[in-house]
């Protein structure tokens, strides 16, 4: 059975990405399911020099770009 090698790309409408007054991005994963049985959502920080940085900065820049609806 093949492996895909793509990485898993978490759809907009279950994030929020901000960028911090020191530079930080915050991104929130809204978690899904009932609200009963929900989990908290998920909160991460990237600082330059992170690994994933600049793809979060991408994902930010990428949003800021999209004209509005």
């Amino acid at each position: 059975m093949p492996v895909s090698t793509e990485p898993v790309r978490i759809p907009d409408e279950r994030l929020s990405i901000e960028r911090r007054a020191d530079g930080t991005i915050v991104v929130r994963v809204r978690s899904e399911g009932p609200a009963q049985s929900r989990l908290p959502d998920a909160v991460f920080s990237f600082r330059c020099g992170d690994p994933q940085y600049a793809y979060w900065q991408g994902r930010l820049h990428d949003r800021t770009d999209r004209p509005a609806d």
